[in-house]
């Protein structure tokens, strides 16, 4: 009997041991201390670049977006990544060929103006740009931010491609047609959620980290 005793006392004092590891110092605070949750999300955050997966994150993605689904309930991450990885290749193909009417229906009338300009510059020395996009590694929504009804999401892409300037005679005068390079920009896609225009435009285009690249593939905005 005694032996049963000390046995369960032991697991008695394993459990309290695992119970005061998992919850820390919490356990038996009252009001007066209430629980960090800023602190615990940070900590998670560290997890889940540690491949742990922490069910905190989806909501935290989900008060991300919650702006933007009052007022259009159809809006999913997913569907605009999708459309924000398609908007990209397209929108290189329509500058690299001078695609002036492509680009003024995805792209704001600022930008669009800068790329029109770049566009015409190329054509008044009788130069032709080539950009071939081998490969969109990554397309990730970088923030949020809501200003009324309008709605712009930023998106860090990450891409490996070849751009390059030729004359007229198809000498090369920027950049390299055989040298696959890597590209980081962020671009921000804006949208009036009021309007009855489902697209969202390319509002900005600013170079992040890697992007050096003679031929510039999609001219920065600022």
């Amino acid at each position: 009997m005694i032996y049963e005793v000390i046995i369960y006392a032991a697991l008695a004092t394993v459990v309290c041991v695992m119970m005061y590891s998992i919850l820390g110092k919490q356990v038996g605070k009252g009001s007066e201390d209430p629980l960090n949750l800023d602190k615990i999300l940070k900590g998670n955050e560290a997890m889940t670049e540690q491949g742990i997966n922490v069910v905190s994150l989806a909501s935290k993605t989900k008060t991300m977006f919650s702006p933007i689904q009052a007022l259009d309930p159809n809006f999913t991450e997913s569907h605009f990544i999708d459309g924000a990885k398609a908007a990209y290749s397209m929108i290189l193909e329509a500058f690299a060929s001078g695609d002036k009417e492509l680009l003024k229906s995805l792209l704001t009338k600022d930008v669009y103006a800068v790329y029109q300009d770049a566009i015409n510059a190329r054509e008044a020395q009788n130069y032709r740009q080539v950009t071939d996009l081998g490969r969109l590694k990554s397309a990730k929504i970088q923030n949020v931010k809501m200003d009324g009804a309008i709605a712009r999401i930023h998106v860090i892409y990450e891409a490996e491609l070849t751009s390059a300037l030729l004359n007229e005679d198809g000498d090369i005068v920027e950049g390299d047609p055989d040298v696959l390079s890597s590209i980081s920009e962020v671009w921000e896609y804006e949208r009036n959620l009021k309007s009855s225009n489902p697209n969202w435009l390319l509002a900005d285009v600013v170079p992040s980290e890697g992007d050096s690249l003679e031929a510039d593939p999609t001219p920065d905005t600022k």
